[in-house]
């Protein structure tokens, strides 16, 4: 008797874990990322937490028994159907996703062109043409103050992404704002007022692009902000190369900015800080964690002149223009 019961008890168990396993559930768009290195247990965790599996504690026996705990791919996922508990994994499993890395430095026509080539993107010009009005204030009100007219330049956070073929770019965008408040404005929004934030974005993008070596980049900052406050024009190469991208995007042309000529410095573009004093409307590129903490931690200095010298790409900083042309003489002549 006691064999019998033990029997129908065991058939029990495994009806009941072959029906929870094949049990399907209705999912209606659900976009799930799994990030690079992330544990299988805190992927199970915010499996449950967005309602896509209803018992996390079985699924993640489910998925020890099966050992497939090292086998999830990071990516993005999408689920818009049925799914039994099987399926759920089999996706995690065999992602279809797409591996994009961001560099840093990399500006919005550098980036759209890489979503485009990897089919990411379907059209020309949704990246680029995306502006910050379109965009919700009240989850990222990092860009409060930012003019509702200018695109997202300078919020596309370097970093590896993973996407669908044809994403929206609703999700595109979100994906890129989700990363660029994890990765900085929750990191200092504590140590900057929210209407300082965008201007301190602009001039990071300026270290960014025109500064090597980090740990010149504190003293080029002094030279950037001494000039502002005298209403001296900055006269900094690299946002001459961002008309260029621009240009050379609208033409479908290779983009790059080899060397500056003396007639870009001619230009009449916005970007051209030869011609006119003050900030660019827009940063000029994305910028890393540890480029924009920089900008946090402003020191004084009597500096208003600075070279980069041609191999070891060293800055090389001076108080006055004839000490900035004693330089010039010695490191680019």
């Amino acid at each position: 008797m006691k064999k019998i019961i033990f029997a129908f008890g065991l058939l029990f168990v495994f009806s009941f874990v072959y029906l929870s396993i094949n049990k399907k559930t209705t999912l209606e768009e659900k976009y799930f990322i799994v990030e690079p290195r992330q544990s299988f247990l805190s992927i199970i965790d915010d499996l449950h937490s967005e309602g896509i599996i209803k018992n996390r504690y079985f699924f993640k026996v489910f998925v020890f028994l099966r050992g497939s705990h090292r086998d999830f791919k990071p990516g993005e996922y999408y689920f818009n159907g049925s799914y039994s508990m099987k399926n759920i994994l089999e996706e995690l499993k065999n992602n279809k996703g797409i591996s994009v890395t961001i560099v840093e430095g990399y500006n919005i026509y550098q980036i759209e062109k890489l979503l485009l080539k990897n089919e990411i993107l379907s059209s020309k010009g949704e990246l680029v043409d995306f502006l910050v009005k379109d965009v919700d204030l009240k989850k990222y009100p990092f860009l409060r103050y930012v003019p509702p007219e200018n695109n997202l330049e300078g919020f596309l956070y370097p970093n590896t992404y993973y996407f669908l073929k044809n994403t929206s770019i609703e999700r595109v965008v979100e994906n890129f704002l989700d990363h660029f408040n994890e990765n900085i404005y929750i990191l200092v929004k504590d140590k900057i007022a929210l209407d300082e934030f965008y201007y301190k974005l602009i001039k990071a993008s300026f270290l960014e692009k025109e500064i090597y070596h980090k740990e010149d980049m504190p003293l080029a900052l002094s030279v950037i902000n001494n000039r502002l406050d005298i209403g001296m024009r900055l006269q900094i190469d690299a946002t001459l190369c961002y008309p260029k991208f621009m240009l050379q995007y609208e033409k479908d042309q290779v983009l790059r900015c080899n060397q500056v000529l003396a007639s870009d410095k001619q230009m009449t573009s916005e970007y051209n800080t030869y011609r006119y004093a003050g900030l660019t409307r827009t940063p000029i590129s994305n910028v890393n964690f540890e480029t924009f903490k920089t900008v946090l931690e402003e020191i004084t200095s009597d500096y208003f002149y600075y070279i980069t010298t041609p191999q070891e790409k060293d800055t090389v900083f001076g108080k006055t223009l004839e000490e900035h042309n004693r330089n010039i003489q010695k490191y680019l002549r």
